[in-house]
């Protein structure tokens, strides 16, 4: 096998009179370290003091061993930080879509390294992430935790692939990821979204019938087009996102474009909105998922005739709508003022000499209550009306239905119902009467009962 250990100390020579081989002293005698291993392909060579030979023997096979299962891992590289890690090898090379990078940098920058940043990653076991999540979840809640856990084993699983550590900690059976309480969607009965579109300025009022009307999701919403519609159908293909404050078109969450239901109603409704409000060409970068570290500045342009703008200032037509701003500025108030939410708590703080106090206004809302409801209510809308939950799914973008099912379940009240009867039938010895029969399967996936389907996916 390769690799050998080299004595720094000594070197082998003849003595002169006997002919024997003798230990001469070299000129590092006495200075550094005496034993070097060293000649083993890929392994940094490794040095012991005077005194510790045996050690040395056993570092050079169970090096030469490891090496050969591919198994190797060098307690020195292990040695680096966990915040060096991540701010010199893993945040530089991570590729995650432009979205999602900047919620993944203050999770793992805000609550991973303040807390374990300066434990080695060799020192990161079982007891040092339990004490991590300790700490961590004194400022943070459970739904924050549960992704920034996520985050934190995939650094350490980064660093097992690089061979700096033998094993993810996260990976040990018997430390189990804190998990969201079960909670079920939230959706708005008819009256409460009148209500809420009626308390919205005229400018943003459709927002809402395309949320409660088509099942878009907000950043979809404010990049609808009047283009998008074809016939019956909204062809779901973009959505306005926001990358390190600059917006941007980019594809739906998940690229996964689709076509929405489009009733005359809601074609009515957007035709009579654009003649009070025209359509403004918007120009953006486009922001393609799969190139996450292309320069803002190269990415494609396109323009887009978006529906929803801001309003037009000095002459400026108006531009894509900040979702943030939106939400405070619009959504809340709208909230606030159909008594869904309490007023605001308004402080006033204190700012340069010679300048006004600035007005801050802090909401208290319930999470449910975001404009991803509307979404929600026209899944309950769909399901209240039997169809079936493969076509919800197509509508809503999920590619796998047991996901919409396990979502909306509880959106189908009379689920059951008709299986339950013909079991009655079937204990009571009652035939069917003249007319009915039995249910297909083909029939029964027509209804709005729950069907058993396969995994997972998001909303």
């Amino acid at each position: 096998m390769p690799g050998y250990i080299e004595d720094r100390w000594y070197k082998k020579g003849v003595d002169p009179d006997t002919k024997k081989v003798i230990q001469i002293p070299t000129e590092r005698h006495g200075k550094g370290k005496r034993y070097k291993v060293t000649g083993i392909p890929g392994v940094r060579s490794r040095s012991f003091p005077d005194g510790q030979k045996a050690a040395a023997k056993d570092w050079l096979a169970n090096a030469q061993s490891d090496t050969i299962r591919g198994q190797f891992y060098d307690p020195r590289d292990g040695s680096i930080t966990l915040d060096e890690y991540v701010r010199k090898h893993w945040w530089p090379t991570v590729r995650y879509p432009p979205t999602t990078k900047a919620s993944v940098r203050s999770r793992v920058f805000g609550h991973i390294l303040p807390h374990a940043g300066a434990l080695s990653l060799n020192r990161i076991g079982f007891d040092e992430v339990r004490a991590w999540q300790s700490r961590a979840e004194q400022d943070i809640d459970v739904g924050t935790l549960v992704v920034t856990w996520a985050h934190f084993s995939s650094i350490l699983q980064a660093a097992h692939k690089a061979k700096r550590i033998p094993a993810n900690p996260f990976r040990d059976p018997e430390l189990r990821a804190p998990r969201l309480p079960k909670s079920k969607a939230l959706a708005w009965p008819q009256d409460t979204v009148t209500m809420v579109q009626e308390e919205l300025p005229d400018r943003y009022g459709i927002l809402v019938s395309l949320g409660a009307g088509a099942g878009l999701r907000q950043g979809e919403a404010l990049g609808f087009s009047p283009d998008d519609v074809d016939g019956e159908d909204i062809h779901v293909v973009r959505q306005i996102i926001k990358v390190n404050g600059r917006f941007g078109f980019g594809p739906p969450k998940g690229n996964k474009e689709r076509a929405a239901p489009c009733t005359p109603e809601l074609a009515e409704a957007i035709k009579e909105y654009a003649n009070r409000f025209p359509s403004v060409e918007v120009t953006l970068p486009w922001v393609d998922p799969a190139r996450p570290s292309l320069a803002w500045e190269d990415r494609p342009k396109r323009t887009v005739r978006l529906l929803v703008t801001t309003q037009f200032r000095n002459g400026v037509n108006g531009g894509a709508i900040n979702k943030d701003t939106f939400n405070e500025k619009h959504w809340k108030p709208a909230l606030a003022a159909a008594g869904m939410i309490p007023q605001p708590e308004v402080t006033y703080i204190e700012p340069k000499k010679g300048r006004s106090p600035w007005r801050k206004e802090t909401w208290t809302m319930p999470r449910e209550f975001g404009f991803h409801v509307l979404r929600h209510t026209f899944a309950s809308v769909v399901l209240a009306e039997g169809e079936t939950i493969t076509q919800l799914a197509a509508w809503l973008g999920h590619s796998d239905p047991a996901f919409t099912l396990r979502t909306y379940v509880h959106f189908m009240p009379k689920s059951g119902s008709r299986g339950r009867a013909a079991l009655g039938r079937l204990v009571s010895g009652v035939a069917p009467e003249a007319g009915e029969s039995p249910e297909s399967p083909d029939t029964a996936l027509q209804s709005g009962s729950p069907q058993t389907l396969p995994s997972s996916d998001g909303s």
